[in-house]
């Protein structure tokens, strides 16, 4: 029993802090999934719609939070601190989760649960599978474990929380330090709006009387075709299916532009959610950006009269163009942030935060690949 007990929590203890770790070094993606989930809601849930629609606003400081929980209630476990708090904790948590997945499976609503980040993408189903399984450890773990009230233990889940939340904020205020999306550093856009392989069918034919299923067309003139559908969609599918650029109220389509030589973008989803002091920092950088043959474009999913304003407010004298909301949410988790792409592919990435001078800009854009 005790082995067992051990082999359980080092599964409970790792899962957790693998999860809880993965968010917080991506919180605005963890925002933008609660985000999805609580818009879920308050359509699913008239009823209740006030309710959902207030987290929204929060949606961000919960998911520092929540993520913070996992790694703490991790750490308090693999300690034994309280142990049958912790777990009645990490109870609780799994019993909402499970909800969440359970409902999002059934009814076909968020498709992915986010349980990983951007990391490892999960169905619906395979997450709610993973926090049964998990429930089934903890259940079985309130049987066994006894609490320590040990004073050195307390101090370490302390510094757990102090370490869990710092590098939520940090990853919010700096930017992930690792970006598994498709537009991360050194990622090729073009590539990645490519099939990653061909796409494979199966094929249903009426043979005999009956419907039979193969993997290749049947010799048998006389069966008789009933359907086909493909079997490796999700491993075809292009990493990058909704990358656009365009000039609103224009039909002008700047997307294979962005691919062609140097391109520093300035990434604004949404003029009203935003960092503006960061602007008139931005401005100074796009004239010494000018200097030095770069052009800079300003790239939103805001409307053009929203742009218009700002860029004469700041004195942008650069282009803008328009994009899908959740398009620039992924390329860059900064509202104002900077990416820039030479010949496609991407060569540096700054949050609103920490804005790059024109040296460094020019450095990245000029360095060979090695």
């Amino acid at each position: 029993m005790q082995r067992y007990a051990k082999i359980a929590t080092f599964l409970l203890v790792s899962i957790f802090l693998f999860s809880g770790f993965i968010k917080l070094n991506d919180p605005i993606g963890t925002q933008l999934k609660l985000e999805e989930y609580f818009d879920v809601f308050s359509v699913d849930f008239p009823w209740m719609s006030g309710f959902w629609k207030f987290w929204i606003p929060y949606a961000l400081i919960l998911s520092i939070i929540l993520s913070s929980l996992e790694v703490v209630l991790a750490v308090a476990l693999w300690f034994n601190y309280r142990a049958k708090q912790t777990l009645w904790a990490i109870f609780s948590i799994l019993l909402f989760f499970s909800f969440l997945t359970f409902y999002s499976a059934y009814f076909n609503k968020v498709t992915d649960c986010g349980c990983f980040g951007e990391a490892i993408k999960l169905t619906p189903w395979t997450s709610f599978g993973k926090d049964i399984f998990l429930i089934l450890l903890t259940v079985s773990l309130l049987f066994t474990n006894k609490a320590n009230k040990n004073e050195r233990t307390l101090k370490i889940v302390l510094v757990s929380i102090f370490i869990s939340v710092g590098i939520g904020v940090y990853s919010y205020f700096y930017l992930p330090k690792f970006d598994s999306l498709p537009y991360a550093i050194g990622e090729s856009i073009p590539q990645n709006m490519k099939e990653r392989e061909a796409l494979k069918f199966s094929y249903v034919y009426q043979i005999d009387g009956k419907e039979t299923e193969l993997l290749e067309m049947p010799t048998d003139t006389l069966a008789k075709f009933i359907s086909m559908k493909a079997i490796n969609e999700k491993e075809a599918r292009p990493l990058i299916t909704d990358y656009h650029l365009w000039a609103e109220g224009d039909t002008t389509d700047f997307t294979k532009e962005s691919f062609i030589g140097n391109r520093v973008m300035v990434i604004v989803p949404n003029i009203h959610h935003t960092y503006e002091k960061a602007f008139a920092e931005i401005s100074v950088l796009a004239k010494e950006l000018e200097k030095k043959k770069i052009s800079v474009w300003l790239v939103s999913a805001s409307t053009d009269e929203e742009v218009n304003e700002l860029r004469h407010r700041y004195q942008l004298s650069f282009p803008a163009l328009s994009a899908d909301v959740k398009v620039l949410k992924t390329i860059i988790r900064s509202s104002p942030g900077i990416w820039i792409v030479k010949n496609g592919v991407v060569k540096g990435k700054w949050s609103a935060y920490q804005l790059p001078n024109a040296n460094e800009i020019e450095e990245r854009l000029t360095k060979v690949q090695e």
